[in-house]
Parts: C-alpha cells; sequence; structure tokens
C-alpha cells in the first residue's frame, strides 16, 4: 500500500478544494476564523472566492465577513443556473451562510469538516416543502487526515465559540487543535501555503486520524 503523504493527498485533492483550503489559510494568516469558499460552475471554473474575515486587519470584515457570503457574492442572477453552481466550503455552512446559499439556489454543497456549533442543522429541510424543494444536494465532510485538518483550522487562532463547541463535541480534536497551534508558533512565521503547512502538521493529523473515536 502506497503511503498517504501530504504532498500526495494535496495532489489529490480537486482544484476548488485547494484554492478554498488557500483561502482558508490566507485567513489564518490573517490572524483570522480560517475558513475558505469557492463556488463553481458544473464545468469547474471558479466564479467567486471568499475567506472569513471576522478579525482581518482591512475591511470588510465583522461578523458577517463569512467566507461563504464572500463567495456567494460571484453567483449569477439565474435560477437555472445557479442550479448547477457548486459551493465548496472548508468548514460546513453556519445559519446565514446556509440560508444565504438556499435563497441564491445554489444546487451543490461540499463541506471539508462539520461545524460543532451548529449541528444539526441539516434537519432545515424538514420546515417546509419550500424549503425543501430549495435545498442543495450535500456531501461532506473530507474524509482522512485532510478532514481532520479542515476540523481544526478554525480553531487554531481562537478560544472563542467554536473552540468551546469542539471541546465539548470532539475533545481530542480540540487538544489537536492546540498542539497544531503551538507547533506553529515554534516558528519564526506560518508556512506561506497550506500545501506546506500540511507537510509540517501531518504527522499530528494522521495519528488523531487513526484514533477512534474521533467526534
Amino acid at each position: 500500500m502506497v503511503e498517504l503523504t501530504a504532498r500526495r493527498a494535496w495532489s489529490t485533492l480537486e482544484p476548488p478544494w485547494r484554492h478554498a483550503m488557500t483561502m482558508a489559510w490566507e485567513s489564518y494568516r490573517d490572524g483570522g476564523v480560517a475558513v475558505g469558499a469557492v463556488i463553481t460552475d458544473d464545468a469547474g471554473t471558479v466564479l467567486g472566492s471568499g475567506r472569513n474575515q471576522r478579525f482581518a486587519a482591512v475591511g470588510p470584515r465583522g461578523l458577517l465577513a463569512h467566507a461563504e457570503i464572500g463567495a456567494l457574492a460571484g453567483v449569477p442572477d439565474d435560477k437555472e443556473f445557479a442550479r448547477r453552481i457548486r459551493l465548496y466550503t472548508t468548514l460546513h455552512p453556519c445559519p446565514m451562510c446556509l440560508g444565504a446559499a438556499v435563497v441564491a439556489r445554489v444546487g451543490h454543497l461540499a463541506f471539508g469538516a462539520n461545524d460543532p456549533t451548529w449541528l444539526g442543522i441539516e434537519h432545515l429541510p424538514q420546515l417546509n416543502d419550500e424549503v425543501r424543494h430549495r435545498w442543495p444536494t450535500i456531501e461532506g465532510p473530507l474524509p482522512g487526515p485532510i478532514g481532520e485538518w479542515l476540523a481544526v483550522l478554525p480553531c487554531l487562532n481562537t478560544n472563542g465559540t467554536l473552540f468551546r463547541a469542539m471541546r465539548r463535541v470532539s475533545p481530542i480534536r480540540a487538544q489537536l487543535a492546540r498542539v497544531i497551534a503551538k507547533r506553529l508558533d515554534n516558528h519564526r512565521k506560518p508556512p506561506e501555503t497550506p500545501d506546506l503547512a500540511l507537510d509540517r502538521v501531518w504527522d499530528l493529523l494522521t495519528e488523531v486520524w487513526r484514533t477512534p473515536p474521533r467526534g
């Protein structure tokens, strides 16, 4: 069996995933919540992208400056075309961003990791037939060490709500976030790109991935 390395895992990701993860890493390097999002058409062409800018050094910033909202600005005003759009986001969208995707009639949603803050949000289509009709097809989370990386990445720069929810739902991942943050801080500056960051912490990710139970 060929060993799964950080370089191999990165190279096999679809280009939109690499783009979204790059946006998330830019947010991390800016001191923010590391979440990135990309929308593509059905041919894979990128139409828009965004990163969380809750704590960005420059605007736009604030409570509503989420990655998905930035990416969704690229959705064209065509309902039929929108149903063929695919939204990639490194973390499952919050109610605001998921609602925006539903209102925009985005047809497909792919997410990298669950957000422990909003567990249960997947039951919203049970509200009524209209919500169910507009709901996108959903796939995720990503498996393996990459999935573990995307789960802990938004916790690296914060002790806030997301980290506290992670500590309740998955103490192993919360601890992993702290260990990774410490390793990254031991260097003069963080890696410039997400693939280099993955390579630096790959051993930690694979160790936790192989340790059941995972939250």
